[in-house]
Formats: structure tokens, sequence, C-alpha cells
């Protein structure tokens, strides 16, 4: 991580046709912030946060699988986000090319 100067985001992390790309950001404690560059049809397979988190997309859609009691899948796309708890498995599946922040609270 670079301090006390300005940078562009989606800049900070590249696409890799080999696999998933991921820029930690900050990380303090629980507290994590990563930037991660998925290519269209790229998947970030089911895991699960050991504390509460969102995505934020910078650019692209993805398809964000949540499955807790009830499975839930969302569609979000530049600009939007979704908040979700510790201990949920979810796997992220890029419908293009896209770029997102995921932030551990």
């Amino acid at each position: 991580m670079i301090f006390h100067k300005v940078k562009e985001l989606d800049e900070m992390v590249d696409y890799n046709k080999d696999g998933v790309s991921v820029e930690k950001l900050l990380e303090n404690g629980n507290f994590k912030a990563m930037l991660i560059a998925l290519k269209k049809e790229q998947i970030l397979p089911e895991h699960i946060s050991e504390v509460d988190a969102f995505v934020y997309v910078l650019d692209g859609e993805i398809e964000f699988s949540l499955n807790s009691d009830e499975k839930i899948t969302e569609n979000i796309k530049d600009g939007e986000f979704f908040a979700f708890y510790a201990d949920e498995k979810h796997s992220l599946y890029a419908k293009k090319d896209s770029k997102i922040l995921v932030v551990r609270i």
C-alpha cells in the first residue's frame, strides 16, 4: 500500500487471464480492503469471510451468490454494492470484465 499518494482504484489491479487478481489495499486487525479483478466468466470460488463485509463494483458486472439458509443470487453492476454477514458462504462470477472493492469490517 502506498500512503499519502492519490491513486485511481481501478488502475491498481490488472486483469489476469489465468486467474483472479487480488491487490490488498489495507489490513488492520479484522479490517481488510482488497481490489479484485476478474475477467469475464472467471469465478471466485465459494468461501467464507470471518467478519461482516461488502463488495462494491467499480467496473463491470458480477453475480454474487450467497449460500445462507436461502440461496441468494444478486447481479451487482458498476456503482452498486452488496453487504453480507460474517460466516456466510459466498462466491462471485464475472458476467463482464469486472473490478471490485471488497471491504471486510
